[in-house]
């Protein structure tokens, strides 16, 4: 699927549950094998271009920024909730849909604190921002457009371009609470039906 037009949001999210359907079939068993390189190799290529499309993003960006911006959970962690959903089934008396929401909680929280021990900066440079509009040619300069040399990087973007202020506000609404740093992967991984960052931008864009 291109970057740039190509299948609307919706679509593209279910072009990406139809892999990860397959990608994961069985892996409450094999999840521990994606901790050797040999079944990485093969399984974590797949798994990343499937975010890189819901996000619209260049291959340049990062396995953590492109998980965020298309609100998919890191296979790795993924794998790590369907493998405990599957021990602890036969002996919690939890409800099967508390069981997953609290092991949903438990990977939001893991998956925090992996972008948390990130290096901001380059996670900052390698998300999937307008910026790259122009490295690879698909816009005349990198600059916002609204402020004027000012990079339009993700970070920019997302937390501090006044043009997005009721994108913002829209989504602070929904989910009662200010979107920062520190939450933006709660926020994006949340069961509230907010979409994904790129589809609040996308359309604004359009």
């Amino acid at each position: 699927m291109p970057n740039v037009g190509g299948p609307k949001q919706s679509r593209r999210l279910l072009l990406s549950s139809v892999v990860t359907s397959v990608l994961t079939y069985g892996i409450s068993i094999w999840a521990d094998a994606l901790e050797t390189q040999d079944s990485w190799r093969k399984a974590g290529p797949i798994y990343r271009m499937s975010a890189l499309r819901v996000a619209s993003a260049f291959r340049t960006v990062s396995e953590e920024a492109v998980c965020v911006i298309s609100g998919t959970l890191p296979l790795r962690v993924l794998a790590k909730e369907r493998r405990n959903l599957y021990h602890r089934k036969t002996t919690t008396t939890l409800s099967a849909e508390e069981l997953r929401i609290e092991e949903r909680q438990k990977s939001i929280a893991r998956w925090q604190r992996q972008w948390d021990a990130a290096e901001k900066g380059r996670c900052y440079q390698d998300m999937a921002a307008f910026e790259y509009l122009h490295r690879f040619k698909h816009d005349n300069s990198p600059e916002c457009p609204s402020c004027p040399g000012v990079i339009e990087n993700a970070k920019h973007v997302f937390f501090e371009c006044p043009r997005f202020y009721p994108q913002r506000d829209q989504l602070e609404n929904v989910l009662q609470q200010s979107i920062q740093p520190e939450t933006i992967v709660e926020a994006m991984l949340s069961s509230k039906p907010l979409g994904t960052p790129s589809t609040h931008l996308q359309q604004k864009s359009s």
